[in-house]
């Protein structure tokens, strides 16, 4: 009885199983017929029959009313027989024209690509999928609650019959096409039932009634054989995935051994061959999945329990599995079906899961053998070879250009593990990028760009990784000298040679290099190996840091780098000796800098020939016959050796000396610069020119030497007061520099090619000059006669600006500048100084009467002189012109107002203030007559403000401070000055009352 209800509770449930599924399938198949309807309606056009009622009030399915139509269709009459016949034809009906409603169009709500994939994949697979599981598990609720009094094997029974009628029901189902989807997943459901009622009878409590493993497991491998029997006869991936599945996690849910491990092989490698039918690519992707998952499962078993195979090497059976199950499933994409030379996007994601499974499978029962190595290494020969099959025969490029790159994955993890030999770390770093150069070439020579770039990038990664294995190594302790380090390096750098040469060789018609995939040469072609052997040389002189006289033969090494660079003109290379450089430079300086003198100028001489080299060694080919020269980073080089030995070897035998190297460096610099600069042409295209390109460098260190100089003389010579024999040591070293400075000043006219700072500069040389005979006198002359002396040389500084009008005019407002000095000198400092000396020449005013004297002499000059005419009009020299023009045209206030100043200064000073006044107002009356003669208005308003002043001090002063007979001289002379004043203002005031122009 109560398996009666079971059974008649079982099929209501598939009832209403199958029911929703039949009414749910009506309903697509009525609107599918309705859009039929409509899209034939579509194609015939507009009805001329009127409309019924019904019609019109039966709404559109489509949501889109852009226009409406409305006709009127008339009535015709109706007519009563007769006998008559009838002689014409009735004539038609008028026809009124349509009224046309416009009305704006709806816009449909169009769902997204992604979403209506997403919602067909779960209403056409998943749904199916997830009803078929759930079939399952209420066929087994059902069962144990139906069968709660009946013994396991009449469950099974009961189960297994569930099953069997599910699976006629679906025969019966697939052979109508209304049905037949609905048949297959109930197809799919009776499989699963079949297999639960298998696995239940051997293993679930309740339903087992099997005690025999032998017999238990052929259970389940009937069980399993019924789901790959369906599997087999389906024509739809989504069931055979399904019965799959289901397959592998009965075998999954039994007690692990190795037996069942190998029928879950079998069932993938079954799953597999299902795949060859088509392109089957979720079922091989879920195949790999599944398989992997088992594979997982059965690590603990292969490597700890070995309770069923008792030995150490079980785990290659697991191997064996991995790759029974792996290599069909890659070959299953060598099939003429994949044929495409572009990427498609399912196969190619389906053939990089199948190798992650692969991989991973197998390091699931990784041995640790050191055989693993060269196993690797050659099948990834293999694979690389295999590979060419999907090119050349199958016309698969994506699958080619995915198993190339798998082979060298292969080929890489092999040598990689070469530890396992004990092949030391650098080596293997020599192995791995000699793979990646040989992948370079290969993919260079099959034009295979794609493979090419992948293969530059791995072999610039795989130097950069060297690099800092040194690195790291180096903090860490490691001794990096030792030869077997070093010499992998040079091997490391001849590999960079390799690819260099393979461009030279190969691709000499291309504007890049090969291997510049990065576009950072442009079209120099400066190629990213040849970057990296100067960075890898660079490292060899870190490595030979604690070799013994190292700084002696490491530049012979940059010689022959060079070398080679300009005998095959790798511009890369070039660009890859400044690092080299730089650590060369870095271990000279550590070596050499607590040495002797001349032990210091012997270490440096090799990298000063390595500098010197690096300027006829920079030779650029720029065309078929046209060459240039790259030489300005040897000149600085060069430069800077020089610059730093001058000082090192000087210093210590005198603290004068490296300034005077250095002056005379200047000098020497400018020669070469001239020198070269006269013969470009006649020179050019030869060794010699790559002296001349480096003009700027020789000008920018010519001046360099002499800021240098002037930097030394300020901070060491000027504080010395050593004298040799007379003289003392900076006058002498002033007298060179004045000498040398000159010679800077008469240097050749600059070219229009220079550059405007050497235009600028060279001119002001004749200011230096002008600088330093300043600072003689100011330092060599005694201060009494240092107006004497500033007059004198305001004197000259005018006499040259005369004679050398054409080049340095502007020396007359200098002139000017020393005349205005020479009377400050004379009024503030000649004037007030005290001199307690019996000796008249020693007497400060006396150096001030002979400098007002000579300031009288330069100021008839100068009236005397014509109007300044500058002829420098650009920098500086022109500025300084264009304020001498606007000074002289104030020559008046300029020159006769300073002396004037002076002079009172002068004899407010020196003279007793008694007969003060009295001296002034002689002064007043020079400045009146001045005004007179000159018939200069201003002057005479200055001597009538000072003569107001003098009276003032006349009367408030000398009636009180002075004696009687002091007062009277004063009185007497003072009015007698203003009488004088008086009488040659009335004779010659009135003749002329404006200034002249």
């Amino acid at each position: 009885m109560e398996f009666l209800i079971g059974l008649f509770a079982f099929f209501a449930g598939i009832f209403y199983l199958i029911i929703p599924f039949v009414l749910l399938s009506k309903i697509n198949g009525l609107l599918e017929r309705i859009q039929d309807l409509e899209n034939q309606l579509k194609e015939r056009g507009p009805s001329t029959l009127p409309e019924t009622k019904e019609e019109k009030k039966k709404p559109s399915p489509k949501e889109e009313k852009p226009i409406l139509v409305k006709e009127t269709i008339p009535e015709t009459k109706k007519e009563v027989p007769s006998s008559k016949p009838v002689t014409s034809a009735p004539k038609p009906a008028a026809v009124v024209p349509p009224i046309i409603i416009k009305q704006e169009a709806q816009p449909l709500a169009k769902k997204s690509e992604a979403w209506e994939k997403f919602e067909k994949q779960i209403a056409n697979n998943w749904t199916g999928i997830l009803g078929t599981i759930i079939l399952v598990m209420g066929v087994g609720f059902l069962g144990i609650y139906a069968a709660l009094n009946m013994s396991p094997f009449f469950r099974f029974l009961m189960v297994l019959g569930i099953g069997v009628g599910l699976f006629i029901v679906s025969t019966l189902l697939v052979k109508k096409e209304f049905w037949e989807q609905i048949g297959y997943w109930i197809r799919s459901g009776s499989g699963a039932v079949i297999l639960f009622s298998c696995i239940a009878a051997v293993s679930v409590p309740g339903m087992k009634w099997v005690e025999s493993e032998f017999y238990s497991l052929i259970l389940v491998i009937v069980g399993i054989l019924v789901n790959l029997g369906l599997a087999w006869q389906t024509s739809q991936q989504k069931f055979a995935s399904l019965h799959i599945v289901l397959s592998l996690i009965s075998l999954a849910i039994l007690p692990l051994s190795t037996l069942i491990f190998f029928l879950a092989v079998g069932v993938s490698v079954f799953s597999i061959i299902l795949s060859y039918r088509t392109k089957w690519e979720f079922h091989l992707i879920q195949t790999a999945i599944s398989f992997l998952i088992l594979n997982y499962l059965y690590k603990g078993h292969f490597s700890e329990q070995l309770h069923v195979l008792n030995s150490p090497n079980s785990r290659a059976w697991g191997i064996f599995g991995t790759l029974a199950v792996g290599i069909p499933s890659i070959l299953a994409h060598y099939r003429k079906v994949y044929s495409s030379a572009n990427i498609q996007r399912l196969p190619f994601i389906t053939h990089l899961i199948i190798w992650a499974g692969i991989g991973l499978g197998l390091s699931v029962y990784s041995t640790g053998s050191k055989w693993n190595p060269p196993v690797l290494i050659t099948v990834s020969i293999g694979l690389f070879f295999w590979a060419r099959t999907a090119r050349e025969k199958l016309n698969i490029r994506w699958l080619y250009l995915t198993d190339t790159l798998v082979s060298l994955a292969l080929a890489s993890i092999g040598i990689i593990l070469l530890s396992r030999w004990e092949v030391d770390i650098f080596l293997i770093n020599v192995y791995v990028s000699l793979l990646f150069s040989i992948f370079f070439v290969v993919s260079a020579e099959e034009k295979e760009n794609l493979l090419k770039n992948i293969g530059a990038v791995l072999l610039h990664l795989s130097w950069i990784q060297y690099i800092l294995l040194l690195i790291i190594k180096y903090f860490g302790g490691l001794n990096l000298g030792t030869g077997p380090i070093v010499i992998t390096t040079i091997v490391m750098i001849l590999l960079t040679f390799l690819i260099q040469f393979y461009d030279e060789i190969r691709n000499k018609e291309s504007s890049t290099a090969s291997d510049d995939i990065y576009g950072i040469g442009g079209d120099d072609r400066i190629s990213p190996s040849g970057i990296f052997s100067g960075l890898l040389a660079s490292a060899i002189c870190f490595q030979l840091f604690d070799w013994k006289h190292s700084e002696l033969y490491l530049p012979a090494f940059g010689i022959f780098l060079l070398a080679i660079r300009q005998n095959r003109n790798w511009n890369g290379l070039g660009v890859g000796i400044f690092f080299f450089v730089t650590a060369l430079h870095f271990e000279v300086i550590n070596r050499i800098y607590s040495l002797e003198r001349w032990e210091v100028l012997l270490r440096d001489l090799p990298t000063i020939l390595f500098c010197f080299l690096m300027i006829p060694l920079s030779k650029l080919k720029v065309g078929p016959d046209k060459i240039r020269y790259f030489s300005s980073p040897g000149a600085v080089l060069l430069s800077l050796h020089i610059v730093f030995l001058a000082y090192w070897t000087t210093q210590s035998l005198s603290p004068f000396l490296p300034g005077i190297l250095w002056l005379l460096l200047s000098l020497v610099y400018l020669e070469t610069k001239n020198f070269f600069s006269e013969r470009a042409t006649k020179w050019e295209n030869t060794w010699k020119s790559s002296i001349n390109s480096a003009g700027p460098v020789w000008q920018v260190f010519a001046l360099t030497f002499v800021g240098l100089f002037l930097g030394d003389h300020i901070l060491v010579h000027l504080q010395s007061e050593i004298c040799i024999g007379i003289f003392k040591i900076r006058f002498l070293i002033q007298v060179l520099a004045i000498g040398v400075f000159l010679y800077w000043a008469n240097s050749p006219t600059p070219k229009k090619e220079t550059p405007s700072y050497w235009n600028s500069l060279l001119p002001l040389f004749w200011e230096l000059t002008g600088i330093f005979i300043t600072a003689i006198i100011a330092l060599e002359i005694p201060n009494t006669w240092l107006p004497v002396a500033w007059i004198l040389w305001a004197f000259f500084l005018n006499k040259i600006s005369l004679k050398t009008s054409w080049r340095i005019s502007r020396f007359r407002f200098y002139s000017l500048c020393f005349y205005w000095y020479s009377c400050i000198h004379v009024a503030f400092i000649s004037s007030s100084a005290l001199t307690p000396s019996e000796y008249w020449a020693n007497q400060e005013w006396l150096g001030g009467l002979i400098g007002i004297v000579l300031q009288i002499a330069y100021l008839v000059r100068i009236q005397l002189l014509p109007a300044y005419q500058g002829i420098e009009v650009e920098g500086y020299p022109g500025r300084i012109s264009k304020l001498s023009e606007k000074l002289d045209q104030r020559s008046d206030s300029i020159i006769f107002y300073p002396l004037f100043a002076a002079g009172a200064f002068f004899l407010f000073w020196s003279f007793d203030s008694s007969l003060l006044t009295l001296l002034w107002m002689v002064e007043v009356f020079i400045v009146f007559s001045m005004g007179l003669i000159l018939k200069k208005e201003h002057f005479r308003y200055v001597s009538l403000v000072a003569m107001i002043v003098c009276l003032l001090r006349l009367i408030f002063w000398d009636l009180s401070q002075s004696s009687t007979i002091t007062r009277a001289l004063v009185f007497l002379g003072v009015g007698g000055i203003l009488i004088l004043m008086n009488a040659l203002y009335g004779k010659f005031g009135n003749k002329g009352k404006t200034d002249a122009p």
